[in-house]
Formats: structure tokens, C-alpha cells, sequence
């Protein structure tokens, strides 16, 4: 079966809807309980290490379970959608998300708290390419980049608050209160879900029997895009998830106390809220295939200068806010860049399998970074090895757009 082009979503509708402000809005607040329930885990490591009395190699393993879910997720549960449509998926992947949170508040030890983990990533991996496909499909032509765009920003605001909260709450409730409100905040999402979410999917008459194929991902017309987004989403992820992960034991690291540590973390995710935002209206404007690259090509400089140059409290904190920025908002610009890189029937199935295979590199970031640390690595070289796969995400996102012309 020939696949159509990508500019195909361009038959959708011209004008913004009630319904599709509403999807789109229901998205943002989805992603937003993905950046609580991932983020969480990074502003209680300290905490949890203390109580349980583990390394940070074994706290690597803790962030990279969620990453592994994520993988699972993405590759095999968010193909589904293309099948079965958005909303039986994106209802489904709530519900994994709240069991494990739940369980993952009770959690005796670490390999029961890691198989939870394993869970709560496994509904976040699926939602993360329902929803961007369900953005995409909702929004008019013209704007579909600012529409996913918007609902990646979901993640990094929800962060930020997470992180104020934490550090406020976490002395004096500990870290399984934590966990349990993260459970109950999805639990909520439940409800607004069901009733917000179209009954059926938008490309329904394009048929379901032949969509969802991984094999299309690379007909001739597709093959070299999946290629270059496959490497783009890998190696982004791996800098990405060790910034998420570490930002507070680094900045702790760096010279900051322990609540100072949590704070950076927070600026760091108020600095990604800003850096999507920005990148989702400058991509009204400017072609994401050279927006990205130079955002990602400012957070290496960003990096750099945090692990390298001795700072006072206030100044490493402006620096964690710009890491956020360049990085995660520039990285994120790559998710509306996979969005439109494929058609209707396949979009579900061609952005959820970059999830999963950028979730190896998801998971590589972490693990490394702590075994970094266990070697006690300086920080300039710690912070220096990640610019170079910081650089190879920068030119293939640029390939992506590339091939899609």
C-alpha cells in the first residue's frame, strides 16, 4: 500500500474548534501528570538514598526502570492507538500510570519500587505518542507545530511545581506522601479523559486493517527520516534524561544545599516550561530543522560553563534555568518535527517507535551518569562527554526536516 505524504494532515481542519482547543488543552494536562510522575523521582533521589541507603549506581537504575517502561510503552502498547484509536489507548496508559504510582508509594524496597517504575513509564511512553499524534490530527495545518509543541510544554510545567512542592513537603511528610499525591493528580486525569477525548480517531476512514505497521516506517519514501529521528530522539534522550535525573545531586555537587539542589532542579524545569513555549511560537516562524540545532547548540555551552566554571548560588541557578531553556526546549521541538514527518495512519506507530528506541539512549544517560559519579568524575568531564551526543541530535533533526522536502 503506497502511504500518502505527510503534508496530508494538511486536509484537516482550517480554523481552531472548541472540541480541538479542548483535546489539545486535555493533552497539555496529560503531560502534565507525565512531568510529575517522572520528575518526581529526581527530587526525592537524595532523600531516598539517605533512608534506603543506596548508591548512585543503584539510583541510576531507579531512573533508567521508568525509561525502560517508556520503551515498552512507546514501541509496543502506543502502536495500538494507530489500530484502535487515540482514546481507548490514552485511557488505558491512565490507568498504568495510576496503579504504579500507587503501588510505587508503598514500595518496600528497590526492586519492587523499580518493576513499579517499570509500569508508571510504560503508561507514559504510550500517551506521549498518542498525544502528540492526537495534537497533531486536532490542530489546523498551519499551527500543528505550536499544538504539539504546547503539549510537550505540559511536561516541564508540571515539573516546576513538582519541584517547589517537593521541597517544601518532602522534610516533613517524606518521600512515599510524595509518590501518593503524584498517584492521585493521574488518578484525577481520568475522568476529564473519558469525557474529552474523541470516540474515534480522526483518520477512522483511512481504515484500520493496514495501519500501524511498523515495516512502513521505512518504505523508501519514510526510510531515511525514521533513520535520522530514530538518532535524533536516542541521543537527545540520553542528555536529556541525565539533566532530568541528576539536575539536583549535580547542582548539590556544584556547591548548593540539599533544598538549594531541589530548587535548581525546579528552575531548571521552569527554564524547559519557557524554552518549549518559545520554541512552539518562534516554529510559526522559523523552520524547526535549523530552530532545534541552535537551541541544543546553546545548551552543550550551557553545560559546559555549569560543570566547568566555580559560580555563586544565584548564578548556578540562572544557568540550571538556561540549561532548561536551549535543552529541553529545543528538544522538544523535535517531537512536532516526528509528528509531521509521517501520515495519519502511521503517525501513533512512527512516533511511538522513536519513543522506544530513544528510551535506550533514555536509559544509557542516567546509568552512565551514575556510574560517572560512583568514579567520582570531575564535573567539566562529566558535563563534556554528553555535549558530543548533545551535537549528533542537533544534525539529524536537521536531517529529518531534510528528507521530509
Amino acid at each position: 500500500m503506497a502511504l500518502p505524504a505527510p503534508d496530508s494532515m494538511a486536509d484537516g481542519p482550517t480554523e481552531w474548534s472548541r472540541k480541538a482547543l479542548g483535546i489539545v488543552a486535555l493533552c497539555f494536562a496529560i503531560n502534565m501528570a507525565d512531568g510529575v510522575d517522572v520528575t518526581i523521582l529526581s527530587f526525592i533521589a537524595p532523600r531516598l538514598q539517605a533512608e534506603w541507603g543506596i548508591g548512585a549506581a543503584t539510583m541510576g537504575n531507579l531512573f533508567s526502570a521508568g525509561l525502560l517502561g517508556m520503551a515498552i510503552g512507546g514501541m509496543f502498547i502506543a502502536p495500538l492507538a494507530d489500530r484502535l484509536g487515540r482514546r481507548a489507548v490514552i485511557l488505558a496508559a491512565l490507568c498504568l500510570m495510576s496503579v504504579g504510582m500507587f503501588a510505587s508509594s508503598i514500595a518496600p524496597n528497590v526492586p519492587f519500587l523499580f518493576a513499579m517504575r517499570v509500569i508508571v513509564g510504560s503508561g507514559i511512553g504510550t500517551v506521549l505518542a498518542a498525544m502528540a499524534a492526537l495534537a497533531a490530527e486536532s490542530a489546523p495545518p498551519a499551527q500543528r507545530n505550536l499544538a504539539v509543541g504546547v503539549v510537550q510544554a505540559g511536561y516541564p510545567f508540571a515539573a516546576v511545581f513538582t519541584g517547589l512542592i517537593v521541597a517544601h513537603a518532602l522534610p516533613i511528610h517524606g518521600w512515599q506522601a510524595m509518590l501518593l499525591g503524584a498517584a492521585v493528580l493521574t488518578v484525577a486525569l481520568l475522568p476529564a479523559a473519558w469525557l474529552v477525548l474523541p470516540h474515534v480517531k480522526p483518520e477512522a476512514s483511512q481504515g484500520r486493517a493496514s495501519a500501524g505497521k511498523v515495516g512502513q516506517l521505512f518504505a523508501p519514501a519514510l526510510r531515511a527520516r525514521t533513520i535520522a529521528l530514530w538518532c535524533a530522539v536516542f541521543f537527545g534522550l540520553m542528555v536529556l534524561y541525565f539533566i532530568v535525573s541528576w539536575i539536583p545531586k549535580l547542582s548539590i555537587a556544584a556547591g548548593l544545599s540539599e533544598t538549594n539542589g531541589i530548587y535548581a532542579g525546579a528552575l531548571y524545569n521552569l527554564g524547559a516550561f519557557v524554552g518549549t513555549m518559545a520554541m512552539s511560537v518562534l516554529a510559526l516562524r522559523v523552520p524547526l530543522g535549523k530552530l532545534v540545532p541552535v537551541m541544543l547548540t546553546g545548551a552543550g555551552v550551557a553545560m559546559v560553563v555549569f560543570g566547568s566554571i566555580a559560580m555563586p548560588v544565584w548564578l548556578t541557578l540562572v544557568v540550571a534555568f538556561v540549561i532548561g531553556v536551549t535543552l529541553q526546549g529545543g528538544y522538544n521541538g523535535v517531537w512536532p518535527i516526528a509528528a509531521g514527518a509521517y501520515p495519519g495512519e502511521v503517525r501513533a506507530t512512527g512516533v511511538g517507535w522513536a519513543i522506544g528506541v530513544g528510551r535506550g539512549g533514555a536509559v544509557i544517560g542516567p546509568m552512565l551518569g551514575g556510574y560517572l559519579m560512583a568514579a567520582n568524575a570531575p564535573l567539566p568531564a562529566l558535563f563534556g562527554a554528553y555535549c558530543a551526543p548533545l551535537l549528533i541530535c542537533a544534525a539529524a533533526a536537521f536531517l529529518v526536516e531534510r528528507h521530509k522536502v
